[in-house]
């Protein structure tokens, strides 16, 4: 798994452009960050201090009720590791336990942490709610 490369990306249309702009000014990028940065490879030089655009944060979040309830290592049990999204076109159902059939489902599903820009996705319009959808189809 570590020397597979990322999936790729679909180029951006204007559809998609949008939705990552309003991806961005609802503030889904507070947990799922578009890049990071790996840290030193024992494994190769060639993947140690590379930028990855794999939108997470890798940690811990309060999650409310999408929760699993288990406690696991240092999670509690209302607490999820951030999921990365490069590739979410390619993996439904959706959640950590396919919980969502579909990927507005998935958005919706959110809550803890995250409701008050669960609540700001819910509040767009139709046409704006599916250019994000087509954006994380798109990463």
């Amino acid at each position: 798994m570590q020397l597979l490369a990322p999936p790729p990306t679909v180029p951006l249309s204007p559809q998609t452009a949008g939705g990552q702009q309003l991806f961005t000014s609802i503030d889904c990028v507070a947990c799922h960050k578009p890049t990071m940065q790996t840290g030193p490879s024992t494994v190769s030089p060639a993947l140690a201090f590379k930028t990855v655009h794999l939108f997470s944060d890798l940690l811990l979040h309060n999650m409310g009720s999408l929760n699993d309830g288990i406690a696991q290592a240092d999670a509690q049990p209302t607490e999820l590791r951030t999921a990365p999204l490069w590739g979410l076109r390619a993996r439904a159902p959706y959640l950590h336990d396919g919980r969502a059939s579909t990927i507005l489902r998935a958005i919706l599903f959110h809550d803890g942490e995250a409701l008050t820009i669960r609540n700001r996705f819910a509040n767009l319009s139709a046409s704006q709610q599916q250019a994000i959808i087509a954006f994380l189809e798109s990463i």
